[in-house]
């Protein structure tokens, strides 16, 4: 079979694939890198997305209430607008506070994946590894409990090497699969 006979093939196609995971994951690396190496800076970057994000969408809600102002849920979907609007202008306004904010919303989301995660491993039957899942809760749990008892200068710091660390996973996942790939083609 040849790798590349049409620009449509699948093995071509699966080249490109390979050629751009390689790609993406020596870009996540990078990034997960500068995201360990200057946490602050990642934390204040999710946080200023978030807030323009929020300003986007209580724009865009503020918007249609304009648009039907006869709608029996004008005046929840404006005040819900505005609310958006005004956290998202904090959140750029404040952005120290607001990495806190999520870290500490974070940190509460991954209390609950624990907690839900742990009992799976209670009521689960033997068909499933019980044991892969109770560690997989106790990390998940030691996790969350690290980010909520943190001090509050530490939380924006752990959040960036949190975002770290994920794009880091990502990155070599990526990579390893694209190099994978490559390495099965090349050898047919």
């Amino acid at each position: 079979m040849s790798l590349s006979s049409s620009p449509d093939s699948p093995p071509s196609m699966l080249v490109r694939l390979a050629t751009w995971s390689m790609g993406l994951g020596g870009v996540l690396i990078v990034l997960g890198l500068a995201s360990i190496a200057a946490p602050w800076v990642a934390a204040a970057a999710v946080a200023a997305f978030c807030g323009i994000t929020l300003i986007m969408g209580g724009a865009s809600q503020i918007a249609m209430t304009a648009m039907t102002f006869t709608w029996r849920g004008f005046w929840l979907t404006l005040v819900s607008g505005v609310l958006a609007t005004m956290l998202g202008v904090a959140m750029l306004l404040m952005p120290h506070e607001a990495a806190g904010a999520l870290v500490i919303f974070l940190a509460i989301i991954l209390l609950m994946e624990a907690s839900t995660k742990l009992s799976a491993t209670m009521l689960i039957g033997s068909d499933f590894p019980r044991g892969w899942l109770l560690f997989d809760g106790i990390v998940t749990a030691a996790l969350g409990i690290v980010l909520l008892v943190s001090e509050p200068a530490e939380k924006e710091v752990l959040l960036g090497i949190f975002i770290g660390i994920n794009l880091l996973s990502s990155g070599i996942t990526f990579a390893a699969g694209g190099w994978s790939l490559r390495n099965r083609l090349t050898s047919q």
